[in-house]
């Protein structure tokens, strides 16, 4: 019969099973604490110490550590690297919880969805990139740099993908999983851009126009033309910011 878990690891770990495909900064008293593979990924990328937490009966759960007020300074070099990173927080005053503090995960970060001005590279635009496929060889993309929250969509050739994606140098490819395998954008975006995949449904074209007119209150006519095509990428960006 394996050991229970300590109600904190147990808090952690239905934090964890949220956002499996990220790294998990679990806040404890004055740090943010990794733990178990997150904790020897994290020692291994940041240079953190690798140390170990008793659980319940169970030891030797991997644990790496920073402090809060250093926080950024570590976001910054993970989402260079192209890592999803998400905060969970205190969210209530440790004096007066009753048991445990309560947790919850307040923040999700990816390199094409940074705000924070100590995150951002400075000098450089920040685009998050929405790709769909809009047939005949084309591709669908919307463009938007959440740093000034400029957006712009365009049709654009398969055969000048690679040049688009290169002129910008987008630091997040947002996907539906039906472009997972597809040839033509993996030779058009190379291994080194980072990728969130997410269900087909979420790029549906009434529900993308509709989500664009929640987030953002008007639309020019340039962004929500009559291209379908269009809107299901720019879309999918308006509900990712309405979430």
């Amino acid at each position: 019969m394996a050991p229970a878990d300590t109600p904190l690891m147990r808090q952690w770990r239905e934090a964890k099973a949220d956002h499996a495909d990220s790294l998990l900064f679990f806040r404890v008293g004055d740090f943010y604490e990794l733990f178990h593979d997150d904790a020897e990924e994290g020692a291994r990328l940041l240079g953190l110490t690798l140390t170990s937490r008793n659980n319940g009966a169970a030891a030797g759960v991997p644990l790496a550590g920073v402090p809060a007020k250093a926080l950024d300074e570590y976001l910054s070099k993970l989402v260079r690297m192209g890592r999803r990173v998400a905060i969970c927080d205190q969210v209530e005053d440790p004096s007066e919880a009753k048991g445990i503090v309560r947790r919850e995960v307040t923040e999700m970060i990816t390199p094409g969805t940074v705000l924070a001005d100590s995150i951002l590279m400075k000098h450089r635009n920040n685009f998050l990139v929405a790709l769909v496929d809009a047939g005949t060889d084309s591709f669908g993309m919307a463009v938007l740099d959440v740093s000034t929250g400029e957006m712009s969509t365009q049709l654009v050739p398969a055969s000048e993908l690679r040049a688009e994606l290169g002129r910008l140098e987008p630091s997040e490819l947002l996907l539906p999983y039906s472009l997972e395998t597809s040839d033509q954008l993996t030779w058009a975006a190379g291994p080194s851009i980072p990728r969130t995949l997410r269900a087909d449904w979420m790029f549906d074209a009434d529900l993308s126009t509709d989500a664009l007119l929640n987030s953002f209150g008007s639309i020019h006519s340039m962004v929500l033309g009559s291209n379908l095509k269009i809107n299901r990428s720019c879309g999918f960006l308006g509900r990712l910011f309405s979430i």
